[in-house]
């Protein structure tokens, strides 16, 4: 491609970012691009942005990169625009974490109430954005990172005209898992994978139209140390995430947590090794801290999707889009992750196999309708829709618990 393209980053700021500009280095036959970082600190910002261009230097086709505190300035003319801004940043996210021992729940940032809380901090600022990106770059195609990602998607499509697509790389790990536990190329393998986002199932595995499920079961099954309980496994037939530990283990979970630092009080304290690195004056050159960051986002589904959509590939990925009818069994408008063909205009859900038991569709039923909840009651400010949707999370267990969450996170 010879015209370039023009990708803005909401949260550019983020010291990851980096990490995207040195993926996109590496993208064969990619187009010219100009990459415009959008941050809130501008300290912060012009450290990564001047390591951002320094990675850029090195690139053909070419890659320039420019630094904007005023999202105005930033997203105009955008082709694309990449959402992965931390509202709070990891302070916030340290709470997300801690906040629901208090109440006998495992502490994690997207799902339960941790989730429920980030949600709360970011819909309002996400929707603020797309009205900009509606005035500034209509047209650009929002690439959403910010988490939980399902709940922020359903809040944009609900209220605002952006195109929206939202990107995980869990689903794409469960197949890189699985082409090493049959020991073949994971290009080799169809590996289907249904649900939402952090809620979902390797539901198929073929090679050559060959089911290969029944052997992947087998051999997860003798692998030491997978999240959820071998039992359960062969039970469902299908493959959870690694996140079903917090629903299946809960109890194990919040004992390994107690009394232990959140995973936010590690990434703070990254956070500054890194912020240190990108500006001593002779580091030209990924520090080794940003590696230890592991931003594999941008690498298996960023950039891959950016190029796909950019060349109108016809590629598949795993993608969070509108349900429709991808997955018969839910909502038109809930927000789900399965596998899509990628075109400019548009993203195709494939086929759903029926690869899901009745009892894991119903699961997923309460799941797209508790963040359906959620979202139309902090869209709405509506204190009701809250409780209603709190009463309908799989964490919690009865009103009390439901009541003392919202006393501790909703605004009064």
């Amino acid at each position: 491609m010879s015209q370039a393209l023009k990708l803005a980053v909401l949260g550019g700021s983020g010291v990851a970012t980096p990490e995207l500009i040195d993926v996109l280095t590496r993208s064969e036959d990619g187009p010219s691009l100009h990459v415009a970082l959008i941050g809130r600190n501008a300290d912060k910002l012009q450290a990564v942005a001047a390591m951002c261009k320094k990675l850029a230097a090195k690139s053909k086709p070419s890659i320039t990169v420019s630094a904007h505190t005023d999202p105005r300035k930033g997203l105009e003319g955008a082709d694309y625009v990449l959402n992965q801004i931390r509202v709070g940043g990891y302070q916030e996210r340290a709470f997300d974490e801690s906040f629901p021992r208090e109440f006998g729940i495992p502490g994690e940032e997207t799902v339960g109430p941790g989730g429920m809380n980030m949600a709360l901090r970011s819909i309002p600022t996400v929707i603020e954005l797309c009205r900009v990106m509606e005035d500034i770059a209509p047209d650009a195609l929002l690439i959403n990172l910010t988490n939980p990602s399902s709940i922020v998607q359903y809040a944009i499509n609900r209220v605002t005209r952006v195109r929206v697509v939202s990107v995980c790389d869990l689903p794409m790990m469960a197949g890189q898992m699985i082409a090493e536990l049959l020991n073949v190329p994971r290009r080799e393998l169809a590996v289907r994978y249904t649900g939402m986002n952090h809620f979902g199932w390797v539901t198929g595995v073929k090679r050559h139209d060959k089911d290969l499920m029944p052997e992947v079961l087998d051999q997860l099954t003798q692998v030491p140390g997978y999240p959820v309980d071998k039992e359960i496994i062969r039970a469902l037939g299908v493959i959870p995430t690694s996140y079903f530990k917090y629903y299946y283990h809960a109890n194990r979970v919040l004992a390994a947590q107690q009394g232990k630092h959140t995973r936010a009080d590690e990434l703070l304290a990254l956070e500054a090794e890194i912020l240190t690195a990108y500006q001593s004056p002779s580091g030209d050159e990924k520090p080794a801290s940003l590696v230890q960051r592991n931003a594999a986002w941008y690498e298996h589904m960023v950039v891959p999707l950016l190029m796909a959509h950019a060349r109108n590939t016809g590629e598949t990925l795993y993608l969070q889009v509108a349900n429709h009818r991808a997955l018969p069994f839910l909502p038109a408008e809930a927000v789900v992750e399965v596998p899509c063909v990628v075109h400019q205009d548009g993203f195709l859900p494939q086929a759903y196999d029926g690869g899901l038991p009745p009892d894991l569709e119903s699961l997923l039923l309460v799941n797209a309708t508790f963040e359906m909840l959620w979202a139309e009651a902090i869209l709405e400010q509506d204190h009701s829709k809250a409780l209603r949707a709190t009463l309908m999370n799989h964490f919690i267990a009865d009103y009390d618990q439901a009541r003392g969450i919202l006393d501790k996170i909703w605004p009064i």
